[in-house]
Parts: C-alpha cells; sequence; structure tokens
C-alpha cells in the first residue's frame, strides 16, 4: 500500500488568483520534464480557452506551490480532448518524486482505481476516492464506477455534487504493486453518483505529450488468473445450461443433494461447485498426471476421509447441511495435513478438496431423508 504514500506527491489544487477552488490536477514527468495535467474545462471553462495559464495558481499537496512556464509553449492544449498540460519550471526541485508509471490497460476486470483531489466545498480538505472500478468506454472516455458507500463528504454527503472540484485528477490503479496513471477525471456522471468520465493516457499521447512512454501493465499474473476464472465461471453457467438441457446425470445428482444439504441453495451455489470440478480437473491434468507423489497425496487424504466406510444418520434437511459442511471441513484439514511436508504444493489444498467434495457430490449415491 506504498502507494498511498505517493499520492500527495502528485494531486494538484488548481486555484484563480483570488483563491477560488477551479479542480485538481496530476503532477507527471515525460522526457525528464514534469508537467501538471488536467482537465481543459477546469482552467478555460467550455469556451473560453484564450485565458493565460500563468494567471492560476496550481498547489501540489506535497511540494507547496508550483511555477509554470511563461512561453505559450509550456501550454499544451487540444481541442479533441478535454486535457490540458502545462510544463513546471525547471527552477522547481521536486525531490522524491515517485516513480509513476503510464498504462492504458485500464479493463482488467480486478483492477480498482483511485483519485486524489479537492471537492468545490468549504471543507478545504484533500481526499482520496477508493474503491473505483471501469464500468465501460462511451465516446472516448473511461467510464469509472464509483461505490456510493465509498465515498462522501465532510458532511456525510454522496452524490454527484459532491464531487465537483475533482475533475483533473488522475486515475490511478490501486491494486497493483507499482504505480501507474491510467487517465484524469474530465467529468461527473450525471447518473446519481453512478461515477466519473475520464480521458485515457493514450489519448493524452496522442494529443498532448507525444513522448509520454504508455506501457502495458506489468506483473498481471494474479489478475489475469483471476480474469480466467471470470471465463471459466462463464463457461460453467454454458454447462449448466446445456447439461440441464439433456438431463445430465452429474447435474441432476448435485441438485438433488443440494436440495437435501443446502435447502436454500441458487443458481450461484450450483456455479460454484461445476466451476469447482473444472478448476479441478485443470490442475488434475496439468500437476497430477504424471506427478505420482502429488497423485499419492490425494488419494491418501481422500482414504482418510471415507475410513471405516463411516455413514452419517440424520434427521433433518437442516442437520443433513451441518453435516455436510463438516465433512467439507474435515477433508480440508485431511488434505492439508498430507500437503504439509510439500510446501510448493500448500497452494493446493482448496482447490484439491473443493474440487473433490464437488466430484462427490455429482457422483456419489448418498443421500439425506428425513
Amino acid at each position: 500500500m506504498s502507494w498511498i504514500k505517493e499520492l500527495p506527491k502528485l494531486t494538484v489544487i488548481i486555484q484563480k488568483d483570488d483563491g477560488e477552488h477551479l479542480g485538481s490536477g496530476v503532477l507527471i514527468k515525460s522526457e525528464n520534464n514534469f508537467y501538471i495535467l488536467t482537465a481543459a474545462h477546469v482552467l478555460f471553462g467550455k469556451a473560453n480557452k484564450s485565458a493565460n495559464a500563468s494567471s492560476f495558481k496550481f498547489i501540489s499537496e506535497f511540494y507547496g506551490e508550483l511555477t509554470v512556464g511563461e512561453n505559450s509553449t509550456s501550454f499544451l492544449i487540444n481541442d479533441e480532448i478535454d486535457a490540458f498540460a502545462v510544463k513546471i519550471c525547471s527552477t522547481c526541485i521536486l525531490e522524491n518524486y515517485p516513480s509513476l508509471l503510464f498504462t492504458a490497460d485500464h479493463d482488467f476486470p480486478s483492477l480498482k482505481f483511485c483519485f486524489r483531489g479537492k471537492a468545490k466545498s468549504v471543507s478545504e480538505k484533500i481526499y482520496t476516492v477508493y474503491n473505483n472500478s471501469i464500468n465501460g468506454v462511451s465516446d472516448g472516455l473511461i467510464q469509472v464506477k464509483i461505490p456510493p458507500e465509498d465515498y462522501t463528504d465532510f458532511k456525510g454527503e454522496t452524490g454527484s455534487e459532491v464531487l465537483q472540484g475533482y475533475s483533473g485528477s488522475g486515475l490511478v490503479i490501486s491494486n497493483h504493486p507499482d504505480l501507474y496513471l491510467s487517465g484524469i477525471v474530465c467529468s461527473v456522471s450525471n447518473d446519481n453518483f453512478s461515477g466519473v468520465n475520464c480521458v485515457c493516457i493514450s489519448d493524452i499521447k496522442s494529443h498532448l505529450l507525444k513522448g509520454l512512454d504508455v506501457i502495458d501493465l506489468k506483473n498481471t499474473v494474479d489478475l489475469v488468473r483471476l480474469d480466467v476464472r471470470n471465463i471459466r465461471t462463464n463457461i460453467s453457467k454454458e454447462i449448466i445450461s446445456f447439461t440441464k438441457k439433456t438431463n445430465n446425470i452429474a447435474i441432476r445428482n448435485l441438485t438433488r443433494k443440494m436440495d437435501l444439504f443446502l435447502p436454500s441453495w441458487n443458481e450461484d451455489d450450483l456455479e460454484d461447485f461445476v466451476s469447482d470440478m473444472l478448476i479441478w480437473d485443470e490442475l488434475y491434468q496439468t500437476k497430477v498426471v504424471g506427478n505420482p507423489k502429488f497423485k499419492e497425496l490425494i488419494e491418501e487424504s481422500k482414504c482418510e476421509l471415507s475410513r471405516g466406510n463411516k455413514k452419517f444418520f440424520v434427521s433433518s434437511a437442516k442437520e443433513g447441511n451441518v453435516k455436510f459442511h463438516d465433512i467439507q471441513k474435515e477433508f480440508k484439514s485431511i488434505v492439508s495435513s498430507f500437503f504439509s511436508e510439500h510446501k510448493l504444493w500448500e497452494k493446493y489444498i482448496s482447490t484439491v478438496s473443493s474440487g473433490e467434495i464437488a466430484k462427490y457430490l455429482a457422483n456419489c449415491k448418498l443421500d439425506f431423508k428425513e
């Protein structure tokens, strides 16, 4: 979470000479020059782009007031996007500026984002809006969804009005080990706090800062793995739909036992069992087949659970549900004990236990009867 400490070094508050708060910005570095990125309308409104940017105050949360260049080449603007860049004078000393990277890879399903700035309120406080996610792209702008419970102003109010003033702030990935900027906030959604719209960093590169080094997101193994799991879940839905139509015996077995073990089960529960089997089957093919030691450990754990040909007698579906969860817990513990001496395989404990329980439900003939 070290990026939290770095956000103040990126955050810029933009004011008029008289101190009126206009919006927010983000301090970036490109080709050994520092720039302030913000939404163009923060400074110039919707029509007026003739104002001199040097008449505004750019105040870094960490470095204090920043001096901008005096000549026209210091100000970069393009009518095609709502974005503006102003170069910082080389006389400004910006020590300990963080290593900020730029990426347009914003569409991984598991990514979370934040942006930091100051609302147009009397609180005068700077806040970070957390736990945002990408909701799609519309008219070239990234739509960012903000959960209402994750942001309120200092009065405890939510809604689009309290986000006025955040325009221009940087959209930063918050669940990646490196510090990445994906874009800048340019407008607040009109849909009762659904979120904000952002200019993508690739458009800023195309229209403003040609030398900006926009790269692919690194270290995405976990993100891709989660994305694959989501795909697998969608596949499991298709499998369930197909097997129901064909009266598949495994799905029939699953639903019949779930009626007994999980009386209030829903489609998500069924999908979880099917997904567990799919994940376990993939692991079985890649890790177990051809690895006799791994296979032996799994088989021993299964034998341990069934030792003595255990039978359970219950008087109700509720009691059966409790017993079923006890079996799940016990089997996971057994698998864990067999893998305890093999650290490389510890991460497979949940997959093995969940997958085997799911297969057991789909294949066994056991029923709980009242």
